[in-house]
C-alpha cells in the first residue's frame, strides 16, 4: 500500500524474491508507469532494472484499486507517508485512511505489516482498532499484524534492504515470527525481534533522534565556534582521532521525510504521556533555526564584499535536502531561498539532479555556470558529489569580481575560497 520513495523499492524486492507482488498507490502516474517497467526513482541504484525485470516476469504489477489484492493477500505491507502538519502535530491521515480500506478488504489469516514511520503506540491504538472495525475480525486471532519500519537512506535505498537488519515487533507472538521469517528470507537480512509494535517503531525514532539531537549539538558548536573565532569544521575533525567520539557535521539544516518530522512523533507522545522530551524539542528548534544563519552569513559575507543582498544577484548551488538524492522534502534551501527573495536578492538554482526543471517556482538551470555568471554570491547548499571538486579560481572568473561565497555543507576550503579571491563565510567557518 503505496508505492513512493519506500514502498516501490519494498515491492520491487519483494517481486526479485519470488513472491507474487501487487502494489496499490493513489497516483495514477505512478501505476502506469510501473506497470510499463518504468523507474520513477533515478536516483536510487540499481532498482531500474529490477522493476523492469519483474514487471516482465510477471511478479510485479500495481493498481489503483485494493479491493483485490488485499482481499487475496497473504501480507500486506503498508508505505504511506506520515508528515507533520504546519502545527508541527503529526499527520496520521494517510495511515488512517489506509487502514480503513485495509480493513474493508482483509482476508481471514493475512498479516498487516506497517512499515511506515509512526509513534509508539499508533499502530496498537491507531490501526488495530480500525483493522478490527472495519473487518469484524480480531487482531493477533484471525489476522496478524507488526511494525517492520523501514530503515533506508534514501539514494541507497536497494543496498540498505539487503544489508541492513530488519526490526520486527508483532501485536502477537506469531506474527512477530511469520514477518521476521518473511524478510529474512525474501531480503536476505538479519531481523531484531522485539516485543511489540510500539517498541519496533520506538527503535526507529530512537535511531534517527540520536542522528537530529547530534546534528543540532554540531550546529550549536558552529555557532559558538564561530564568535569565538575558531573552526569548528577543524574542531570535529580532531575530535574524531578519540576512540569514543562519533563526529557529526554541521551545516544548512536537516531535510527529508524523516528527521524534521520524527522529532515531532515522539514530542506528540511525550506530551500525551505527560513527560516531554526537553532535549529533542530543543534540538528541533536549533535545527530549524540554521537556514536562517546560513541567510545571516550571505549577509555578511556580501557587506565583506561591499554589498547589500537587496538586488544582489546570489546563486545557491544544490536544493535537495541531502547529497546526490532528486528530493526536497522539507529541504532546509527552501527557507533559503525564501528569505534571499523577501530581502530583495535575484536568485539562481542549480542542481545536477534537478537540471531544466522547476524547484520552488523557479526553473533550475542546466549549467553551473549559468547559475554562478555575474553572481555577487555563491551559497552551496546541498553536498553533491559534483559540488565536491569546485575550480573555485574559475568560478571567481565567471562571478562579478570579488564576489562573496557562502559555503553552508563544508564542500570547499576557507583558504581555498579566500585565495580564489572570494569574501568567504561558512557554518562553523572562519574565513583564514
Amino acid at each position: 500500500m503505496g508505492l513512493g520513495r519506500v514502498g516501490l523499492p519494498t515491492a520491487a524486492l519483494f517481486a526479485k524474491a519470488g513472491a507474487k507482488v501487487t502494489g496499490v498507490d493513489v497516483m495514477r502516474e505512478v501505476v502506469e508507469e510501473t506497470n510499463a517497467g518504468k523507474c520513477r526513482l533515478k536516483d536510487e541504484p540499481g532498482l531500474a532494472q529490477i522493476i523492469r525485470e519483474t514487471v516482465k516476469a510477471g511478479t510485479l504489477r500495481a493498481t489503483l484499486t485494493p479491493e483485490g489484492p488485499v482481499s487475496s493477500a497473504d501480507f500486506v505491507v503498508m508505505c504511506v507517508p506520515t508528515p507533520v502538519d504546519e502545527t508541527k502535530s503529526p499527520d496520521y491521515s494517510s495511515i488512517d485512511k489506509v487502514s480503513h480500506t485495509v480493513g474493508r478488504f482483509l482476508k481471514r489469516g493475512s498479516v498487516v505489516i506497517v512499515e511506515s514511520t509512526v509513534g509508539p503506540g499508533i499502530v496498537e491504538e491507531m490501526v488495530l482498532p480500525i483493522l478490527e472495525s472495519e473487518s469484524g475480525q480480531k487482531g493477533g486471532e484471525d489476522f496478524g499484524l507488526a511494525s517492520c519500519p523501514e530503515r533506508s537512506d534514501p539514494g541507497n535505498i536497494v543496498k540498505n534492504m539487503s544489508s541492513v537488519p530488519r526490526i520486527v515487533g508483532g501485536y502477537d507472538a506469531v506474527s512477530t515470527v511469520l514477518v521476521a521469517a518473511l524478510y529474512e528470507s525474501a531480503f536476505g537480512v538479519k531481523t531484531i525481534k522485539v516485543s511489540d509494535p510500539k517498541t519496533a517503531n520506538a527503535v526507529k525514532l530512537t535511531e534517527n533522534l540520536f542522528r537530529d539531537v547530534n546534528i543540532a549539538l554540531a550546529n550549536e558548536f558552529a555557532l559558538l565556534y564561530e564568535k569565538l573565532g575558531v573552526d569548528a569544521i577543524e574542531v570535529i575533525n580532531a575530535c574524531a582521532t578519540k576512540y569514543n567520539f562519533m563526529p557529526h557535521y554541521p551545516g544548512a539544516g536537516v531535510g527529508g521525510p524523516c528527521l524534521p518530522s520524527n522529532s515531532y512523533y515522539l514530542i506528540s507522545e511525550g506530551v500525551r504521556a505527560g513527560n516531554i522530551p526537553y532535549i529533542i524539542r530543543l534540538a528541533r528548534e536549533i535545527n530549524d533555526r540554521m537556514p536562517d544563519h546560513v541567510v545571516e552569513l550571505v549577509g555578511e559575507a556580501l557587506n565583506e564584499a561591499g554589498r547589500t543582498i537587496r538586488e544582489s544577484r546570489i546563486a545557491i548551488l544544490g536544493v535537495a535536502y541531502k547529497p546526490n538524492v532528486k528530493d526536497v522534502q522539507l529541504t532546509p534551501v527552501e527557507r533559503v531561498f525564501s528569505r534571499l527573495k523577501e530581502m530583495g536578492a535575484q536568485v539562481q538554482l542549480y542542481d545536477p539532479m534537478f537540471k531544466g526543471e522547476r524547484v520552488f517556482g523557479l526553473l533550475v538551470r542546466d549549467k553551473l555556470e549559468d547559475a554562478v555568471r555575474n553572481a555577487d554570491c555563491i551559497v552551496v547548499g546541498t553536498a553533491h558529489n559534483e559540488f565536491k571538486n569546485l575550480d573555485l579560481r574559475r568560478l571567481s572568473k565567471i562571478a562579478k569580481k570579488g564576489a562573496a561565497f557562502v559555503d553552508a555543507r563544508n564542500v570547499v576550503t576557507a583558504a581555498g575560497a579566500v585565495q580564489a579571491g572570494f569574501a568567504f563565510r561558512g557554518v562553523g567557518r572562519r574565513p583564514r
